[in-house]
């Protein structure tokens, strides 16, 4: 009887397993189709939009390492492997890069998985992988593989398999920098400096040789990557209501002091690993003067381990999906009373209150008893 049960519990967990799965492939099906420019009423892509906007890679050059491009090196690696994979068209070119997404989707299907049965939450953190931006901004960008490096490096770390933890961190860290905010917790997670150190230079490892190379063969790129994106303005941050302008230093500067507290803050708090890794995405983000919609990817495998946090994933979703949607208007998209600057600003709501359930849930503060310890200390003050 015993073993009966055993084997249905088995099988019930290999089931749900193929359905993950399932939804990862069926998400990267769906984002193919719908960025297709093959496609009638397609919907934008920065993929797409990079074959139009550079010459110099329907010529064939290798981006970052040949020419300036905007992103990390290993993000210029997979572009350049569409290019050549597919060829001088554009729809072979996009075909290739669809296909060398599929094994990162199948990644963060690994990499929820794992992180949903090692911590033991209950098993709502495997609907992170049915995200709808995973639909809408997985073939539009790289951020994908990032998450997907991400997740799996936490897996790894998880399991205790620190070395390769480390590597894959790195190499996620030229893909998307944001992984570096994850870098710190990782390090002060483990048990002694010797740790700290081995695990920092197999993290160098995944990621110098991109850069290094990018440095000899390109010099000047690095530097022109960090002015690009210092000199470019506000992008769906909820504070451009209070600046109102998009170019503004002030706002630019309030951003980056604002997320830099709010980090610092998770850094020092008391909590579980993957709690804090959770909040300091997400206060980043939530901070940040640049919040691209295809960014909330990066919580897809951060979100399975706080379940606390789904009570508000639908309005982050439902919004983030609707800033796509609404952005090609006769409007300016960036500006103020906008519907992309609107549907941001409830996102950023939504984002702040799952940060603050993760929050209140690893503290044991009830969101009341931390307003009447605020209120008392003022009093005590005034």
């Amino acid at each position: 009887m015993l073993e009966m049960k055993l084997n249905s519990c088995s099988m019930k967990k290999m089931y749900l397993k193929g359905f993950v799965y399932g939804v990862a492939v069926t998400s990267w099906l769906l984002s193919a189709a719908l960025h297709n420019p093959r496609m009638s009423g397609n919907i934008y892509s920065d993929i797409v939009n990079f074959w139009w906007r550079d010459h110099e890679l329907r010529l064939g050059l290798a981006p970052c390492f040949e020419y300036f491009f905007e992103y990390p090196p290993l993000s210029c690696v997979v572009t350049y492997l569409a290019r050549v994979i597919g060829g001088a068209t554009l729809e072979n070119y996009y075909s290739a890069f669809v296909y060398l997404s599929l094994p990162f989707y199948l990644i963060l299907a690994w990499s929820i998985i794992n992180i949903v049965e090692k911590t033991g939450v209950r098993k709502i953190g495997l609907l992170a992988i049915a995200s709808p931006s995973l639909v809408f901004y997985g073939i539009y960008n790289y951020d994908h593989i990032a998450a997907a490096l991400v997740g799996l490096s936490i897996a790894l770390f998880i399991i205790g398999r620190l070395e390769w933890s480390g590597v894959v961190a790195g190499l996620a860290f030229t893909v998307k920098l944001y992984s570096g905010f994850l870098l710190p917790l990782f390090l002060m997670e483990l048990n002694n400096n010797r740790q700290r150190l081995r695990y920092f230079l197999y993290f160098l490892a995944g990621a110098i040789p991109f850069y290094l190379i990018q440095l000899i063969l390109n010099p000047s790129s690095l530097l022109e990557f960090f002015r690009y994106h210092v000199g470019w303005g506000l992008e769906n941050a909820w504070y451009i209501w209070i600046f109102g302008k998009p170019d503004s230093t002030s706002a630019k500067i309030f951003g980056l002091a604002l997320g830099a507290y709010l980090v610092l803050r998770v850094y020092l708090m008391d909590g579980s690993l993957l709690a804090k890794c959770f909040l300091s995405v997400s206060v980043w983000l939530l901070s940040s003067y640049i919040f691209t919609p295809q960014m909330v990817i990066w919580l897809i495998p951060l979100i399975a381990s706080q379940p606390r946090s789904f009570y508000f994933w639908p309005a982050l979703e439902i919004t983030n999906v609707g800033i796509i949607l609404t952005w090609f208007g006769e409007y300016d998209p960036i500006m103020p009373g906008s519907p992309p600057q609107i549907l941001a600003l409830i996102r950023a709501f939504s984002i702040g209150l799952m940060a603050l359930s993760v929050f209140f849930a690893e503290t044991g503060t009830s969101p009341k008893t931390l307003l009447f310890r605020r209120l008392g200390k003022a009093h005590f003050q005034a």
